[in-house]
């Protein structure tokens, strides 16, 4: 916590380090997930995504896209809620075959 005596009482070159280092850490981390979420990407649209990665991160996109995009993933969101549960039939018994001797 903020408040713990080890925190208070730490020299304020430490804190500085340690601060610098957590950052670095939270920069990894968002590394790591923009990694992943291109990877995910990549499935679904290559195209888009070999195009972030060529233009440095610097995508650009108009309020029509913005908005169609919006829509898809509404429709998609009530396709998936409101489509039929199936339930499992009855598994059929087999017959079992009787060995002769």
């Amino acid at each position: 916590m903020p408040d713990d005596p080890f925190i208070t009482e730490m020299d304020p070159v430490q804190k500085i380090w340690m601060f610098q280092h957590w950052q670095a850490d939270q920069k990894d981390q968002i590394e790591l997930a923009k990694n992943h979420a291109y990877l995910i990407g990549s499935f679904t649209n290559p195209d888009a995504v070999k195009e972030l990665l060529d233009t440095g991160n610097a995508y650009s996109s108009t309020e029509e896209d913005f908005e169609e995009s919006s829509r898809m993933v509404k429709e998609q969101a009530f396709s998936l809620n409101s489509a039929p549960i199936i339930e499992n039939k009855e598994v059929k018994k087999r017959k079992r075959r009787t060995i002769k001797e």
